[in-house]
């Protein structure tokens, strides 16, 4: 059905029936959390540092709220949901917006818009606010009070959880959430980001600005380096002697990439190693299944997966026999098995990448052996303002509308009406198995953004679809990157997992 949008007295689009995303759930709960963090703490400001499942992890400055302050705060804000206060929208030019913000003393904002190009202007950004102490967004908010009811407002550590969906955050958190190798990775990244002294919007403009880019990319590069030779030791030194290595993530999480730099630094320490992706297993496009609501090919299924071929080639490999593996050309006819086999000995390392590798339903009757599990995924720590941290969704969705119009064909038309499904398939199917894996890597660098503010002329033009919501969604992430300074590519280096989206890597794909 498509959407009817309208426009209110300030120009602003706002679909009238939108299929509620996590974000959506989350930045109006934002809003209502300022609003009720100035009643509570006046003059105590807070910081979102980065989403978990279900939500976003944040603190006070320079105060550790107590159980019944937080109390008071969950209150206030389920008083507003009960009332439905409803969200003010305001557009306001650059220096209005200064003057704005300076009055609530939000020095974050103050960087944000003057740290940008003085050639952006920020039209379509709504301020969205409850008479007084607003947000800044790059689009316009849906609250759904039915559904804004169940948030929860959890304390954690020296700071608290702001969960939106409740469901979710408690089927893929462990009960003890400072046990959750998801919530370590975030905390462990955010600590190097505060060293390097990057964790915003603002601070990575300045970095451009003032001269200091080369350094940091090659400083972003080699944490990752460092991070991915850690992980090549502990399998090496894992009791257990672990022959597969199962890598997975969600999609665009660079997954490919990871794979063979820790193939790489495997046969640095003298192993022998092969990398198999699953994607060599799709199913010919006519064998598989259909989403019923988009009517598209769902390649987000386990079943979309030869898993039989899969099985039997790899219990082939580990028992030394000769196998043809497949290769998949991306021409929706399948695979063709390669013309040389391969062979490997009880000493080779076997590492299995895809989005279902910790999918206990991919492992089912593969020979009895150890394995390893590694959970790969873009964690991004890079705020947009100290209230808005950038989702890992909204990352990996921007690398991937660079690597379909590049070089798979699709536009971001295409690749943004997959996203609901890719996201719903990795609720169920993905992010439920994370926590199971031996080892997480992070594989998002902090600069990226600013090399996709680089392509989002030339990917994000033409808003001409027939689908409003998916014009409106384009436009989001349009304004979005408007905000960063646009980074030319040419200093990346090609091992980086950032050329896996972008071109000109050195590994083949």
């Amino acid at each position: 059905m498509e959407e009817a949008i309208k426009y209110n007295k300030n120009g602003f689009q706002k679909p009238e029936a939108v299929k509620l995303s996590f974000r959506m759930l989350m930045e109006p709960l934002l809003v209502l959390l300022n609003k009720a963090a100035s009643m509570v703490l006046a003059d105590r400001p807070f910081y979102i540092a980065y989403s978990i499942p279900g939500g976003v992890y944040g603190y006070f400055q320079e105060h550790e709220a107590t159980h019944e302050e937080l109390q008071a705060i969950e209150k206030a804000i389920r008083n507003m949901i009960y009332n439905q206060e409803k969200i003010l929208y305001d557009q306001l030019n650059t220096s209005e917006l200064l003057s704005y913000f300076d009055k609530y003393d939000r020095d974050d904002m103050i960087q944000l818009i003057r740290s940008k190009s003085p050639q952006i202007e920020l039209d379509g950004f709504p301020l969205a606010h409850l008479n007084g102490f607003g947000e800044f967004f790059p689009n316009y908010l849906t609250e759904d009070y039915e559904r804004l009811k169940h948030f929860q407002l959890q304390p954690f550590g020296k700071g608290f959880f702001l969960i939106a969906d409740p469901v979710f955050f408690n089927r893929v958190m462990p009960a003890k959430a400072i046990q959750s190798k998801y919530f370590q990775g975030f905390e462990e990244s955010e600590e190097t980001m505060r060293y390097l002294g990057i964790s915003s919007f603002a601070e990575l403009n300045n970095v451009i600005t003032e001269g200091r880019l080369p350094e940091f990319i090659k400083l972003s590069e080699a944490w990752q380096a460092r991070r991915i030779s850690q992980i090549a030791d502990t399998l090496l030194s894992h009791p257990n002697k672990p022959r597969v290595i199962f890598l997975a993530g969600p999609t665009s999480s660079g997954k490919t990439t990871s794979a063979k730099r820790l193939a790489i630094e495997l046969k640095i320490l003298k192993q022998k190693v092969i990398a198999l992706s699953l994607d060599n297993y799709y199913l010919p496009h006519s064998q598989i299944p259909d989403d019923p609501q988009t009517g598209m090919k769902n390649f987000e299924l386990i079943t979309a997966l030869n898993l039989k071929l899969f099985r039997q080639n790899i219990n082939d490999l580990l028992a030394g026999k000769p196998v043809h593996l497949p290769k998949y050309h991306f021409d929706g006819k399948g695979a063709t098995p390669e013309k040389k086999a391969t062979v490997i000995d009880p000493d080779t390392y076997l590492i299995v990448e895809g989005i279902h590798g910790l999918n206990p339903e991919l492992w089912r009757d593969v020979m009895d052996v150890e394995s390893f599990r590694l959970y790969v995924s873009a964690l991004s720590t890079l705020n947009i303002h100290d209230h808005l941290p950038l989702s890992t969704s909204d990352h990996r969705l921007m690398r991937r509308m660079i690597r379909d119009q590049l070089f798979r064909g699709y536009d971001y038309r295409e690749t943004i009406s997959r996203w609901p499904d890719i996201i719903q398939n990795e609720y169920k199917s993905i992010f439920p198995y994370q926590e199971s894996a031996h080892a997480l890597f992070n594989s998002a660098l902090v600069y990226e953004p600013a090399v996709f503010a680089h392509y989002a002329p030339e990917i994000l033009k033409d808003f001409d679809s027939d689908n409003a919501l998916i014009c409106e969604e384009a436009k989001r992430i349009q304004r979005l990157l408007s905000l960063l300074i646009p980074i030319n590519p040419v200093d990346i280096p090609p091992t980086s997992i950032l050329r896996e989206f972008i071109g000109g890597s050195s590994f083949n794909y």
